[in-house]
């Protein structure tokens, strides 16, 4: 089935590594914000073990004055 129109949604596909015993997990949960970096909980499914893997924010200097800069290419 294709999807079209305004029905889309963004597919989430990940794939990690467990840091105890290194099966490969697939998570189709998308990391959330949570004091100051981004942040995803994930279970490992064959040994049970629960981490947590984090990403840096990159940090963002708005424009002081004026408007911003138009956006390059509008999807």
């Amino acid at each position: 089935m294709s999807q079209k129109g305004i029905h889309t949604w963004d597919l989430v596909l990940q794939y990690h590594k467990c840091p105890t015993c290194g099966a490969i997990i697939e998570s189709r949960k998308d990391f959330h914000y949570r004091l100051g970096a981004w942040v995803k909980d994930i279970t490992c499914e064959r040994c049970g073990n629960i981490f947590e893997l984090t990403k840096a924010r990159k940090p963002s200097f708005g424009p002081l004055i004026g408007d911003p800069q138009p956006i390059e290419m509008d999807w």
